[in-house]
């Protein structure tokens, strides 16, 4: 017959083992949470990648409506793209796809994509002068880079 001490040395080794386990299953838990999460954001950023071809298709629509703005045969034209946008929108924001703020802010290569410069003196090196595409995130991650015109010193426009 085991003694009392052999017995309490098992019990604690069982006890030991059982919360060794526990810590591995809430690690697999947490571990597959993660992932789980990550294959969630990754599928919805690339259904936005190719929403945002649309986005921006609609948007250069209402652009080139607004420069036709006084010509009233036009105007449901204008209120249908109008209404898309807010559409599109809506649901690329439903999911957490945010636009990045460019013009007046200060270059960022991580958020920015540089594609003219302009050489100035009445700007601040690295201020953004232009957006030419909009950039997106989603749940802090870059979806697209704004492409953008960047102020450097000088007096003349290069590249």
């Amino acid at each position: 017959m085991q003694s009392l001490e052999a017995v309490r040395k098992e019990r604690d080794e069982y006890y030991d083992l059982l919360l060794r386990k526990q810590a591995e299953f809430e690690n697999y838990r947490k571990r597959t949470n993660k992932e789980r999460e990550e294959a969630r954001v990754s599928a919805i950023a690339d259904l936005s990648k190719e929403l945002l071809v649309v986005l921006d298709a609609a948007e250069k629509g209402l652009e080139a409506l607004q420069a036709h703005a006084s010509d009233q045969r036009l105007a449901g034209y204008r209120e249908g793209y109008e209404l898309l946008l807010r559409n599109l929108r809506a649901v690329l924001g439903k999911f957490g796809v945010r636009e990045l703020s460019a013009v007046g802010e200060k270059f960022d290569p991580s958020l920015h994509e540089a594609v003219n410069t302009h050489a100035t003196s009445e700007h601040e090196e690295g201020q953004i002068l232009e957006e030419y595409r909009k950039g997106y995130t989603i749940s802090d991650r870059l979806l697209r880079p704004a492409q953008v015109k960047v102020a450097v010193p000088g007096s003349q426009s290069s590249k």
